[in-house]
């Protein structure tokens, strides 16, 4: 007993026990989150995605006050504190006129994107079902259903007519009764239903993301305060300085892009509307609107955008009012190129044309449409980043070289010294 307390107050010895203890306990953690590797990565993504589901309001809520939030400064300071609320100079009224005049900004910026949104859908689907008046979704999905075979037998008559008899006729045929059968599945009443009723939780996250929108908006000072206040107290001087500098880098990447890849879109819309309007071609306004649209994705977009109007064109007139109105589709991509989207967008990202391709080609891959219009500035930030980095590596070895420079010339500058004193 003697020699076992003598041995215990050891502090070697109970370091390395302490040390052999701890190694012994990680290796089973890491023995045991290997044999249940599978099991383990199925519950942390369960409770991830409970998580991002429980706080989807809020993350939709933030991305559309992204979003809106210039559209509600412009209108704020160059419509509202000009003509209808002027501010006084006492500083308390001049508080609560800025809030309502910002409130007021808010609403009406919502109530201009939510008539935007529905014209544009309603005009879809005129485009594709003729008039349109809801009913039931019954009658909706019997409707789409008798559309689109109506187009099946003037596309029957279109191959019957131009293409000979073979292999490219039978493969036509082939690809138009899957789309069919692929319509009539999915388009049915019943599945019509189900996803209107699937659809109803996904209604309401918007909507409340919408109201959460709406106060982080009008009270924008505010909420940056917190986030300032909360950097501050959570993070030290050095660490929330490089943070706010990131973020702020971040930020001007995405809005500077993300405006001018809007109103780019806009400017295309216009002109592919005008143009297709001077050939008569149906529905040339809505056309237009997806054309731009469609061109906030690089590269592909375009292609994208002139699928409605070579379809409208060929059904309701001919091939070559379908082909002419793809020419002037491609002219105003081409107008776009060269001259709008450079001084519009610029170069905000600074990606090269190649990465901006790979970019999009990928998240297309991964993650569909949504991704492939995201690629663009995500990819600018993520190179923002390793510029950053690379910068800051490349001070590090110049710090790290001019230091050793100087201690070689230093120790060369010492015999001399010493062999001078010598002689002397």
């Amino acid at each position: 007993m003697k020699k076992f307390k003598e041995v215990m107050k050891e502090r070697s010895f109970v370091r390395g026990s302490l040390f052999l203890v701890f190694n012994a306990f990680l290796l089973y953690v890491l023995y045991f989150i290997i044999k249940n590797f599978d099991i383990i990565a199925i519950t942390v993504g369960k409770a991830l995605s409970s998580l991002i589901s429980a706080f989807s309001p809020l993350f939709i809520g933030l991305i559309i006050a992204y979003l809106l939030n210039p559209l509600v400064t412009i209108i704020d300071k160059r419509l509202m504190r000009r003509m209808f609320f002027r501010i006084p100079d006492d500083p308390i009224k001049a508080e609560k006129r800025r809030n309502l005049s910002r409130f007021v900004s808010v609403l009406l910026t919502f109530l201009i994107v939510i008539a935007a949104i529905a014209a544009i859908i309603y005009g879809f689907a005129v485009m594709i079902l003729g008039q349109f008046v809801f009913t039931d979704f019954s009658a909706m999905a019997q409707s789409v259903i008798q559309t689109f075979m109506n187009y099946e037998v003037d596309l029957r008559q279109w191959i019957a007519q131009n293409l000979p008899e073979g292999f490219m006729t039978d493969k036509f045929m082939e690809v138009a009764n899957s789309i069919i059968s692929w319509i009539s599945d999915n388009f049915s009443a019943t599945n019509a239903i189900t996803a209107v009723t699937g659809a109803v939780g996904s209604v309401i996250n918007v909507a409340i993301g919408a109201i959460v929108s709406i106060y982080l908006m009008k009270d924008k000072d505010f909420f940056l305060g917190l986030w300032r206040k909360f950097l501050h107290l959570l993070l030290p001087q050095r660490a929330n300085a490089a943070v706010t500098e990131t973020l702020s880098e971040v930020n001007g990447v995405l809005s500077q892009f993300v405006r001018g890849a809007l109103l780019d879109a806009l400017i295309v819309a216009i002109l592919s509307s005008i143009g297709l309007s001077i050939i008569g071609l149906d529905f040339a306004v809505f056309i237009g609107v997806f054309a731009g649209i469609s061109n906030v994705i690089p590269y592909f977009g375009p292609i994208l955008g002139m699928i409605p109007a070579f379809i409208i064109g060929w059904f309701t007139e001919d091939f070559t009012q379908a082909a002419v109105a793809v020419i002037i589709l491609i002219v105003v991509q081409q107008i776009d190129s060269n001259i709008i989207y450079p001084k519009v967008v610029g170069s905000s990202t600074g990606l090269h044309p190649l990465t901006v391709l790979l970019a999009v080609s990928v998240f297309g891959y991964f993650g569909g449409i949504i991704w492939m219009i995201l690629a663009v500035p995500i990819a600018g930030v993520i190179q923002a980043f390793i510029v950053k980095w690379a910068y800051r590596k490349e001070r590090r070895l110049e710090a790290v070289e001019a230091e050793s420079a100087a201690s070689n010339s230093g120790g060369a500058n010492a015999p001399a010294d010493s062999g001078g004193e010598k002689t002397e």
